[in-house]
């Protein structure tokens, strides 16, 4: 299958500056543009309306939402209108969600069923059926449906995860699955597979499926200075990627270490701590050079999308120059 190439940010840029970040996306020759819409940082949905207003070809969307901060139908009519401002370009990830035990929301003994049934409580909405829902975490009467004109009844919703037993499931409903700060090709193919057995288990053609992947991205002619800028955002993120993290033999306390260091203040003692294996496991850190094998791993893996994940690279417009300009030209013949 062909390969697409997109990129993530966060809402940690200033929403001044989203017009101009999509704009240079769009117009480097990316192929999606995916919105983190993570707790700690602006929310996806305004940033996605402005990037929507200022971009024509680019598909966008959030990545990820999850069902226990907000409802599904309040996700799946976001997505409704953005697909409508961006004349059918929305794109979306749905997932257990990373930061949620930081408001005490602890994902439910049923992870899997909760996340099939939201995102089938979606797929309902969106598609115009009005049949009653009566799921063990969602419900809806069938007087529940949107009171306008959906214009596209078949939006993409992907399952966001680095499980492989939600990566089963999402084999079984959705098109595919997205697994973000994945840069273990090994650990991505055995996803893929999990993948493709759930599509084979439902009688569904696991050709037709996609498999994202979104490393972190630290991209830089500075090779010192992108891997400190990995290893800064590692300190934040590391307790929230189990269970990569116990796969990669990365300890429990050494995590528990560094996050307490970062978020007393002690940056460089954090970054002193996240060690070089966890960078080559979470993330594309370097030069051009030195990421270029690691996205060809990826794809040999199954990678049917690269999203290079935030931060980029130390400077971001310098990052996606290079991507643009001494990435992508590499692959060029195995893109759609």
């Amino acid at each position: 299958m062909p390969v697409s190439f997109s990129v993530m940010f966060t809402g940690m840029y200033s929403m001044r500056d989203v017009a101009r970040m999509a704009q240079q996306i769009e117009a480097y020759g990316f192929d999606e543009l995916h919105v983190a819409d993570d707790l700690v940082f602006r929310p996806a949905w305004p940033m996605l309306t402005v990037a929507a207003q200022h971009t024509s070809r680019i598909r966008l969307g959030p990545f990820i939402v999850t069902p226990q901060v907000a409802h599904p139908v309040y996700h799946a009519s976001n997505l409704a209108a953005l697909d409508e401002l961006s004349g059918g370009r929305a794109i979306c990830g749905m997932g257990r969600g990373g930061f949620n035990p930081l408001i005490g929301i602890q994902g439910p003994p049923k992870a899997i069923k909760m996340l099939k049934e939201a995102y089938l409580m979606m797929q309902r909405m969106l598609s115009g059926d009005r049949t009653p829902f009566e799921g063990e975490f969602f419900k809806g009467t069938k007087d529940l449906y949107f009171q306008y004109e959906i214009p596209r009844r078949d939006v993409p919703v992907y399952i966001g995860t680095w499980g492989p037993k939600m990566a089963h499931m999402a084999g079984t409903v959705a098109p595919g699955i997205k697994a973000d700060c994945v840069a273990n090709a090994q650990y991505l193919r055995d996803l893929g597979a999990q993948m493709v057995s759930g599509a084979r288990d439902s009688g569904r053609d696991p050709s037709k499926l996609e498999l994202i992947v979104g490393p972190l991205c630290c991209i830089s002619r500075d090779r010192d200075r992108a891997m400190r800028t990995t290893k800064e955002m590692l300190a934040l993120l590391q307790p929230f990627l189990a269970p990569m993290t116990h796969n990669e033999g990365i300890l429990d306390e050494e995590i528990v270490a560094t996050a307490e260091a970062f978020n007393s203040g002690d940056v460089a003692r954090a970054v002193s701590m996240v060690s070089d294996k966890a960078v080559r496991a979470f993330s594309l850190t370097g030069t051009p050079a030195d990421v270029i094998p690691q996205i060809e791993e990826l794809i040999d893996a199954g990678a049917t999308n690269i999203a290079f994940g935030p931060p980029l690279g130390p400077d971001f417009l310098e990052a996606l120059e290079l991507l643009s300009t001494e990435v992508l030209p590499h692959f060029a013949s195995r893109r759609h």
